[in-house]
């Protein structure tokens, strides 16, 4: 699959290797997830470097650092960009999203990670957000949750 330019330039920054021009792939990290997952999460090398870092600080032998571990570990494999802005999934991803050839496929942008999923198979946790912003009523608006620096009532 070809990955968009302005979204290659993200993982291209967050390979601490390209940047320091050692190769000319971008490497990254895909995580799969549980069964249940319709999606796949393709992580910049700095941000999954942050999230062992975060996960490294929770209790050894905790329940909340096991699952992570097993998440953002067990279920990932490493990848690369090609030079062409290629990414070739292996064949347990394609099976898992449902790829065939020349099937689209949506770059949904959370900042320093995608998720990859076909149109007609939104991710499942997109429900709850939008259940979540239903309870909110009507005319919510999630920037509001984006701070300016003011406390409340300044």
């Amino acid at each position: 699959m070809s990955i968009p330019a302005r979204l290659r330039r993200v993982f291209d920054a967050g390979d601490p290797g390209f940047a320091a021009g050692n190769t000319g792939r971008t490497q990254l990290v895909a995580v799969y997830g549980p069964d249940w997952w319709n999606w796949i999460e393709l992580y910049t090398i700095e941000a999954i470097e942050e999230i062992d870092e975060q996960i490294d600080r929770l209790t050894r032998g905790s329940k909340e650092r096991r699952w992570l571990e097993q998440l953002m570990n067990g279920q990932s494999m490493d990848l690369e960009i090609d030079r062409e802005g290629r990414l070739v999934l292996p064949q347990k991803l394609r099976e898992k999203l449902g790829l065939d050839s020349g099937v689209e496929t949506v770059f949904a942008s959370h900042g320093d990670y995608i998720k990859v999923y076909l149109p007609e198979s939104p991710p499942r946790d997109i429900e709850e957000l939008e259940e979540y912003a239903a309870s909110k009523g009507p005319g919510f608006d999630p920037r509001e949750f984006l701070s300016d620096g003011a406390e409340d009532g300044e």
